[in-house]
């Protein structure tokens, strides 16, 4: 891995760390998760199209939007409902909880997704050191979550 990539993905953690309770916030202004996740997939859309339209061959790509297959148009679904998700759950557990169980969750599909060659992505056997790794995420968010509970301190 490259230096400018580790850095690239710190910094898109940092902004997902103040991009969800932003959306959570502008749910509760709104009346609604749903609502709330109206507009920011207008912004997105819209500055998605604009980045493409200046980077990339634009008609061009339109062309093959027909060659994507249908079932991975489900990447829209679970974005909304990602972002639904968090406008629920960030003034209900924090978003300390909530981060710690979206990192431990995307490690450990992703192990499953590297394991199996899952969605085309490169194979990355589980070694043993990977494995132990992936649960002491997994004991992390749940002291996180839990730990107070566990320790009668809270």
């Amino acid at each position: 891995m490259s230096v400018f990539n580790f850095f690239l993905a710190m910094a898109m953690g940092a902004a997902i760390s103040i991009y969800l309770p932003m959306i959570s916030a502008s749910a509760r202004i709104m009346g609604g998760a749903p609502l709330g996740n109206v507009p920011f997939f207008l912004v997105a859309f819209i500055t998605s199209v604009a980045i493409a339209a200046g980077t990339t061959d634009f008609a061009g790509g339109l062309g093959k939007l027909g060659d994507v297959p249908k079932w991975m148009f489900v990447a829209g679904v679970i974005s909304a409902l990602m972002i639904i998700g968090t406008s629920y759950l960030v003034p209900r557990i924090g978003t300390g909880a909530l981060f710690v169980l979206l990192v431990a969750g995307q490690i450990i599909v992703g192990a499953v997704i590297n394991q199996f060659c899952l969605l085309g992505v490169p194979a990355q056997p589980m070694s043993l050191i990977k494995f132990v790794g992936t649960v002491a995420v997994f004991v992390g968010a749940v002291l996180v979550s839990f730990g107070d509970q566990l320790t009668g301190s809270a």
